[in-house]
């Protein structure tokens, strides 16, 4: 297990309103103890190559079933950053994979980019229904190519704990957690012009109260 470490920024604060990603309002949550060490209630859960603290409460939501969907996300989101930044002169390449050989299209000095680093001029990543944050923290670590990466909840619970995921996990360079509507979340991205390459929807229930936001705020192939 990680060694102790600070407390985590507290996330951004946007508002709240029910998104459908965490156990309904009003649950209070077992005790917990500062940065990613796990309180009293809580355990630690390994998957690919994230380590998350979980309340033993369930109250955010976690759903151990859907780990081979997230490792077939893993995969398929390096792929796109694969095809995505090679015009840009950037080869996305994993551990233990050589580097593929040719001359980038863009006609400039390639660049590298691995797991775990952010990457300037790399994907923009929107997690919309975060709850404890393991899908971002798996791309973080896991996907080579990404520039930043959203975690965003309604449940102020499960964007505590997303902060404290990312801080355990080390990856506070790539991850912004954010407390939002996800709706809105996408709305206002549409409307300050910053689209994102990849929207991750994973909703408890139907995804289609969040397609019209979605495809609104999702760039231009992606």
């Amino acid at each position: 297990m990680a060694a102790p470490i600070a407390p985590p920024v507290p996330p951004t604060m946007d508002g709240a309103s029910p998104n459908g990603s965490a156990a309904p309002p009003g649950s209070g949550g077992p005790p917990q103890s500062e940065g990613g060490t796990p309180g009293p209630e809580e355990t630690l859960i390994t998957e690919g190559r994230a380590t998350i603290v979980f309340p033993n409460a369930n109250e955010v939501f976690y759903n151990p079933v859907q780990g081979f969907n997230r490792d077939l996300t893993c995969a398929v989101l390096t792929e796109f950053a694969r095809l995505q930044l090679r015009p840009k002169g950037i080869r996305v390449v994993l551990p233990g994979e050589e580097e593929q050989e040719g001359s980038p299209e863009a006609g400039e000095t390639p660049r590298t980019a691995r797991p775990g680093e952010a990457c300037e001029g790399g994907l923009r990543v929107l997690e919309a229904l975060a709850a404890s944050g393991l899908r971002s923290v798996r791309f973080a670590r896991e996907v080579p190519g990404l520039g930043a990466i959203v975690a965003s909840d309604c449940s102020p619970r499960a964007a505590a704990l997303m902060a404290r995921n990312v801080a355990l996990n080390g990856v506070g360079e790539l991850v912004t957690p954010r407390l939002a509507d996800a709706r809105m979340l996408m709305y206002q991205s549409k409307a300050e012009r910053e689209p994102f390459d990849v929207i991750d929807l994973d909703p408890y229930g139907s995804p289609a109260p969040f397609l019209d936001a979605a495809v609104q705020a999702v760039s231009e192939g992606g």
